[in-house]
């Protein structure tokens, strides 16, 4: 099958970036043919070797650098370029230029542009994907989702490890796995050893909710029983996550075995990255993650790192498949003991975390992704 991938969000650096390169190899190995569907002069941050088609009804609309009054004249825009978009796929498949469609970061917003288009009339399935539902947003989804139901085309697949939707009677919505990232260029070493120093990396978009001052605080006061080193890396993509963000780089320049990198990793460099570390932290204190599958964390899983990580985090993962810890928030000297006690683990019974993450890996293959998504 020709499948074109809808894209039309303009991702700085990232997992939505990667996100796109799965669908696309796993759609190659799988015997489909990917098409990219985007905005004229969309800037691809990867180059994806495939084909691209561009839609007609103008460039994607960003809302860097602006404020709440503009944020609002240039959601109005977005919503009707994306109309326009979605027409445009239409006539797309109309034409035979495609044999499905796939939508890979969806909204309930999304849903409600679909039943502004003509794109609800598709002749060929279109796959909606959402990387999550919370509660606030889940009665809104439901709504859109029962608009959209009579037009049997349009299929919405949500990522998720729960199943909040069993009392929704909504036959128009799948619940499918999170797949795991892997390193693409690189080898994965797959056979787990650590020999110091032990490396930690905490990696990926930086912003306040991700506990960073909480884990450095923690890490100093650690007295570890081999040398560690830490590697913190944040994308920013608000002023003040940034301006944060060098603040923790001064307050501790002091420690010899912290390194900041302040910067977006894309490609090769994101893979070395990760690859360079023995294990990832991850103490994301937000209860959203809960909801949405947190990508770093089926990195880490890909990219056979193990893992500390908050219990909100997809609590589901670390209950299933012995690859890390839950993280004790209750206090600094609590985490510093645990932070201890975890690198001992590590040294001590690597052979638990290697059968985790093989058992994971298996569970969260990308392979599982497209027949999820096309079923």
């Amino acid at each position: 099958m020709r499948v074109a991938i809808l894209e039309s969000i303009v991702m700085p650096a990232g997992h939505e970036v990667e996100f796109d390169r799965i669908l696309v190899e796993e759609l190659k190995k799988q015997g489909h043919e990917p098409v990219f569907f985007v905005p004229e002069n969309f800037p691809f941050k990867l180059d994806y070797h495939c084909d691209v088609e561009y839609l007609d009804g103008g460039e994607v609309v960003t809302y860097a650098g602006a404020g709440k009054l503009k944020k609002l004249f240039l959601s109005l825009r977005r919503e009707r370029r994306r109309v326009a978009w979605f027409d445009s796929a239409y006539n797309k498949a109309c034409a035979h230029h495609c044999d499905a469609i796939i939508i890979p970061t969806g909204t309930w917003r999304y849903i409600r542009t679909i039943l502004h288009s003509k794109l609800k009339a598709s002749p060929v399935p279109v796959y909606t994907i959402f990387h999550g539902i919370n509660p606030h947003e889940q009665p809104k989804f439901e709504k859109q989702a029962r608009k959209v139901e009579p037009y049997k085309q349009i299929h919405l697949k949500v990522i998720t490890l729960r199943n909040d939707f069993k009392n929704s009677g909504l036959k128009n919505v799948d619940l499918i796995l999170p797949p795991v990232f892997k390193p693409w260029q690189l080898p994965v070493n797959k056979h787990l050893s650590f020999k110091p120093p032990i490396k930690i990396g905490f990696f990926g978009q930086f912003r306040r909710e991700k506990n960073l001052g909480f884990f450095l605080e923690a890490f100093t006061k650690a007295k570890f029983s081999v040398p560690v080193e830490l590697i913190v890396q944040g994308a920013t993509a608000k002023p003040e996550d940034g301006e944060l963000f060098e603040q923790f780089a001064r307050d501790y320049k002091k420690y010899k075995n912290i390194t900041f990198w302040h910067k977006n990793l894309i490609g090769l460099e994101w893979q070395k990255a990760l690859l360079s570390v023995d294990a990832i932290m991850m103490p994301y204190a937000a209860e959203r993650y809960r909801y949405h599958w947190g990508a770093m964390l089926f990195t880490a899983i890909g990219f056979y790192k193990p893992i500390l990580a908050s219990p909100e985090l997809n609590p589901e993962v670390l209950q299933k498949f012995n690859i890390g810890k839950a993280i004790d928030l209750s206090s600094v000297e609590v985490f510093s003991k645990q932070l201890e006690e975890f690198i001992d683990d590590l040294v001590q019974n690597t052979e638990t975390y290697q059968q985790g993450l093989d058992a994971a890996n298996i569970a969260f293959g990308q392979d599982k992704l497209i027949k999820g998504i096309l079923e």
